[in-house]
């Protein structure tokens, strides 16, 4: 492997849900091609059902690394052990969510073809406008720099993350429109996320994490409405209030 090649550490979680765990991967493995990657899976306490599907499916060959937690160590951590688990070559971490179907062999090729240092992914979500974390890739050096916070335990970690990238001046781009690509089915892995840490966040904190800076659209996306665009506005001028 030449020093300037590629290689994806595919971080995954499962936690239940094994009819998506098992779209997702077999989607991944016959859907991606002319990228060198392998595949991590950490499974947060699922039930019997869904440990002896990630099992099965790594003695297949089609899950590389496999480590079955005890407990739910839910996003946040999850992805901090999976992380801990990637080859020392890789370049570039990418977290996966367990429910996504991978339905275009060029998808990550686009997200490396559009990647500049620092994050891009497909979804981006609004108020404040941000990265999803559902299939999101970041240099290997940027989240060993950046990990997750585990004091925000589900969504807000990854937002956290992306705003301390921007802060330190490197990328975070997003594509809008991504179905020809993945698709997201969302919320498959059940509602143990209601306990997790860090969930109760206001709007003017998490703006605050910005301190003013935006990741970037690269394709488009509709149009806020009149009443978001004004509240973030007003958010956004309230966190730099808060800085002076």
């Amino acid at each position: 492997m030449t020093s300037d090649a590629q290689f994806v550490s595919i971080l995954i979680l499962t936690h239940n849900a094994p009819e998506y765990v098992e779209l997702t991967i077999r989607s991944l493995r016959q859907n991606t091609e002319d990228v060198e990657y392998e595949v991590i899976v950490v499974d947060n306490a699922s039930d019997r059902e869904t440990v002896d599907l990630v099992t099965k499916l790594r003695d297949e060959g089609l899950i590389d690394k496999l480590r079955l937690s005890e407990v739910n160590t839910l996003f946040a951590g999850g992805n901090n052990i999976a992380a801990s688990m990637a080859a020392e070559e890789s370049t570039h971490y990418l977290l996966l969510n367990s429910d996504v179907e991978v339905k275009n062999s060029s998808w990550l090729t686009r997200l490396l073809s559009h990647h500049e240092e620092g994050a891009v992914s497909f979804g981006v979500a609004s108020d404040p406008l941000r990265l999803d974390g559902y299939c999101l890739l970041m240099d290997a050096h940027i989240y060993r720099t950046f990990p997750l916070d585990e004091g925000h335990q589900w969504w807000w970690s990854v937002t956290k993350q992306q705003a301390a990238i921007l802060v330190a001046g490197y990328s975070a781009a997003g594509f809008y429109e991504h179905e020809e690509y993945v698709h997201h089915f969302g919320g498959k892995s059940g509602s143990a996320f209601r306990s997790a840490k860090g969930m109760n966040v206001g709007r003017r904190e998490v703006y605050g994490w910005f301190r003013g800076k935006q990741p970037r659209i690269i394709d488009h996306m509709p149009p806020a409405s009149l009443k978001n665009r004004l509240t973030a506005a007003a958010l956004r001028g309230l966190s730099a209030i808060g800085r002076s």
